[in-house]
């Protein structure tokens, strides 16, 4: 009898092999013996980790030498062993606390006097968790948030295919709702369609769910959808993405029922386009964020003659595990200098709400590329 085919990492060895020489190279120059990786988004980039266990404390303790540990639920393990790269193991039973396995299995990694990094932006750190390990004797706890970043966000080449692989998979998941937005739909209807199009299609679990609503309640953000059936005269908007491996490729869509509502919001979508023409085109190595965002704001304020308040414009994306596709990100926003690089990937919008032009709302999926940007979801 033929031995069934177990579940492997992502990427081959050498993969999570540079990756971990990266952050390797980073804690050296940040004087740190030890990192606690906690974030879900960072333990897959680093070790392949892929499952819905989050919900226990799971951690990835990264050693400056040495084989780095994986800390998990004891039922976890098995799954973990299957799909990881170039770790050890350390389970912990469900009647023993996370921190004392935590402590357990950095002790022996560390040197005397250690400085260990730590997550403090992670929402998989628990703080009875974390109030334990900070009053370990003898460790200095440094926050090293922003440290994995650099490595997560810039893609190698085969995370990059992934990314395009998600793309792929979003832009049939927006056809599929798009044709299922008709008079008469349920929006649990479509969102049905749009779950059954990308995972037929070969697509993963995504991180966040589908967000499926008429535009009626446009500016009420993060809703998943209702049994609310559409009339001939409703918009609707779609902001979905497929996943592929972990990685995401979002992409949002308004869609008039009506063309005499597409008419009266003609100047927004026509503006919403032009803005977004120019934060393509801002997009580049050595750019800023806040240098992105005030290019496509100009446009729009330009258009309508009034100030124009928006939280930002996109954010990068990649890697994603719930409760959200934008794993921990960083967004074009004011104030924010962060500097972009080729080979990151962005969700880009480009918001019109409520303006003297009216209402128009949509957002792509791109790569910065060594010229400019490639946007790589195409979706109409």
């Amino acid at each position: 009898m033929t031995a069934p085919t177990l579940p492997e990492p992502d990427f081959p060895p050498e993969e999570y092999a540079q990756r971990l020489f990266t952050v390797r190279a980073a804690m050296d120059r940040h004087g740190l013996d030890a990192l606690l990786v906690s974030a879900p988004e960072d333990v897959h980039h680093l070790c392949g980790l892929d499952h819905q266990g989050h919900f226990a404390v799971t951690a990835l303790l990264v050693p400056l030498y040495g084989k780095p540990v994986l800390v998990e639920r004891g039922m976890e393990t098995p799954t973990a062993a299957a799909q990881t790269h170039g770790v050890a193991h350390h389970g912990y039973g469900d009647a023993e606390d996370p921190a004392g396995a935590l402590l357990e299995a950095l002790t022996p990694l560390l040197p005397d006097a250690p400085v260990v990094g730590y997550q403090a932006d992670s929402l998989s750190l628990p703080p009875a968790v974390w109030d334990r390990l900070r009053g370990t004797a003898g460790i200095t706890w440094a926050d090293c948030r922003g440290l994995l970043a650099e490595g997560r966000f810039v893609h190698t080449a085969r995370a990059i295919e992934r990314v395009r692989e998600a793309a792929r998979l979003s832009d049939l998941a927006m056809a599929a709702g798009l044709d299922a937005a008709t008079a008469g739909a349920g929006e649990h209807e479509i969102a049905a369609a749009v779950y059954a199009a990308m995972l037929r299609a070969g697509g993963d679990l995504p991180a966040f769910a589908p967000l499926v609503r008429d535009t009626h309640r446009l500016d009420q953000e993060h809703l998943t959808w209702s049994r609310r059936r559409l009339g001939p005269r409703d918009a609707v908007f779609l902001e979905l993405s497929a996943a592929r491996g972990r990685y995401h490729a979002p992409l949002a869509r308004l869609h008039h029922l009506d063309p005499a509502g597409a008419a009266r919001d003609r100047r927004a979508a026509e503006t919403a386009h032009a803005a977004m023409d120019a934060l393509r085109g801002a997009l580049h190595p050595g750019t800023t964020a806040e240098r992105v965002f005030h290019t496509w704001r100009s446009v729009i304020e330009r258009a309508t003659g009034v100030p124009y308040e928006r939280h930002h414009c996109g954010y990068l994306v990649g890697i994603g595990f719930p409760p959200g596709w934008m794993g921990g990100s960083r967004t074009l926003r004011p104030g924010n200098t962060m500097e972009l690089r080729a080979g990151m990937t962005l969700h880009i919008q480009s918001w019109l709400l409520d303006t003297p032009l009216g209402t128009h709302a949509f957002s792509d999926t791109a790569l910065i590329t060594e010229n400019g940007c490639e946007v790589l979801t195409r979706a109409p």
